[in-house]
This record gives structure tokens, sequence and C-alpha cells, in this order.
């Protein structure tokens, strides 16, 4: 087992007050044995500063309110732009069917949707927090 502990950032819009599943994911990925930061944002550039500060591994972006194909192409420009595109993001929340597309489109990793299993959740940041590494999961 490898001593590596996977760190992620999980960031919401500052103005929205809809929490209780990202923190819920948070936890999940916590007793996992990530370590996971939670912090609101209020520019795509926020949310790439915090990532980088923080040396992260994975990028969970929550989106309740709306903003997911706008906010997230101008958070993975941000990221080429800083040459850091191997940070891979992931996108949750309330995902119409026609933002799928572009948002695949721009990069995102994976998309979870309301009544995804929390399990399936914690595979798919360990999977994405070794690949960034270069190790595989059993590592």
């Amino acid at each position: 087992m490898s001593d590596v502990v996977p760190r992620v950032l999980l960031t919401k819009s500052f103005i929205d007050s809809h929490d209780r599943a990202i923190k819920t994911v948070a936890v999940a990925l916590r007793d996992a044995g990530m370590e996971v930061i939670l912090n609101d944002y209020e520019t795509p550039n926020d949310i790439v500063n915090m990532a980088l500060d923080e040396d992260v591994d994975v990028i969970g972006v929550s989106y309740m309110s709306g903003g997911q194909v706008h906010v997230t192409q101008a958070l993975m420009e941000l990221l080429r732009e800083a040459g850091r595109e191997d940070v891979p993001v992931v996108v949750g929340g309330t995902v119409r069917p026609f933002d799928v597309a572009p948002l695949e489109a721009a990069g995102v990793k994976a998309i979870f949707k309301g009544g995804e299993r929390l399990e399936a959740m914690v595979e798919q940041f360990t999977r994405l927090a070794h690949h960034k590494r270069g190790l595989s999961p059993a590592s």
C-alpha cells in the first residue's frame, strides 16, 4: 500500500447555499483516506488558485444553481494556461442532460448527477488521483 495520500479540492459557488451533498462527498473521500479541501469559489480563477496553492490531485466542482458549462470551460482553460491540465476535474450536482457533451468536450473526467453511489465516486476520485501521480490504484 502506498503512503501517498490523495489531495482533493471540492468546491461550489459561494452563492449556492446547498452544501449537504458536497459535504457528504467530502466525508466519504476523507473516510477513504484522502485529504479533502472544501472551499467556496467566486470565480473559476479562485478554483485554479486554490488547486495550485494546495497542490491537489483532483478538483471536484459541485453545481446546484447552474453555470456548469461556462464555469467549467473557464476553469479548464485557466488550468491549461497554468500548464496544469494534468489536474483532473470532476463535476457533480445538478447536471442537465444537454450539458454533458459540452462538459466532456471541455475535458471533464467524470460527471456525477444526483443519486450517484458514494462508493462509485470514491473509486473514481481514487483512480484519477493515482493516475495523476503515475500510480496504479493498488500501489
